[in-house]
């Protein structure tokens, strides 16, 4: 999240092979929020939460310091939640001391903070996740975002499958009683007509069946390919500026083309 302020003074198959061998990081759900600062005495306090972590995920917090004109500042006294290890939640707190590093400021300046879940070490393969998708729709899903309801998925393709052999056997033993039927005209031209419904039935269940498994597989590339950008190159981040003039923060969103 970014803040800027002035301180003055200071196919299944085919999909599936596509997609084999390639990587990405899990990605964690949490947000860098609520972000706020102040200048006390001599050194800047910048308050952030950390919202959305799961139970013990912890962050490699970061800033970075630039100019108006791009110029970078290093910040090396720096104290409190920055550095490895932070965990999640609010009220996190970052104190820059300026006179320790010798820095003066009378130029606008942007200040990011950036925090990097130490979760997304762990390495997860696209190529797994449509296998898993390919075994149960959804699963890829829910390996990808690491948790969801996407199972559902899975329990509605594998009922149209199941409902279309249980379709598809009525329709085969309602054409075997049709050959077998001789003397009833009647009922013979209703077991035929019953097998042909019966196989409409399979047909149908069978197709939706089928169109389950592409769309979750096509949806898994999707959200895998989507959370590997965003992990190598996030585009949106959100911040506040500081007016000296109204002496309040003012909110912002930027994007990165």
């Amino acid at each position: 999240m970014k803040k800027k302020y002035f301180i003055t003074a200071i196919s299944a198959i085919f999909i599936l092979l596509i997609f084999v061998g390639n990587g990405l990081y899990a990605q964690s759900n949490a947000k860098v929020e609520n972000v706020d600062f102040f200048v006390e005495a001599e050194t800047l306090v910048i308050k952030y939460d950390i919202n959305k972590s799961k139970t013990g995920e912890t962050f490699n917090v970061t800033m970075n310091i630039m100019t108006k004109a791009g110029k970078k500042i290093n910040a090396f006294a720096l104290t409190g939640d920055v550095g490895k290890g932070v965990y999640g939640g609010k009220m996190k707190r970052i104190v820059w001391d300026l006179t320790r590093d010798n820095v003066y400021i009378d130029d606008e300046i942007t200040v990011e903070v950036l925090a990097q879940s130490e979760m997304q070490a762990k390495p997860v393969s696209v190529g797994g996740a449509m296998l898993r998708s390919l075994v149960f729709p959804g699963w890829g899903n829910t390996y990808v975002k690491d948790g969801g309801a996407y199972w559902l998925m899975g329990v509605f393709g594998y009922a149209a499958a199941g409902g279309a052999v249980f379709f598809n056997n009525k329709a085969y033993n309602s054409f075997e009683d049709y050959k077998a039927e001789t003397d009833d005209a009647v009922k013979r031209d209703q077991l035929y007509t019953d097998a042909e419904d019966f196989q409409k039935k399979q047909k149908a269940l069978m197709f939706g069946a089928a169109a389950i498994w592409a769309a979750d597989l096509i949806w898994t590339g999707i959200q895998a390919g989507s959370a590997n950008t965003k992990a190598r190159n996030p585009k949106v981040s959100m911040g506040y500026f500081y007016n000296p003039v109204a002496r309040q923060p003012m909110f912002s969103v930027s994007y990165k083309f």
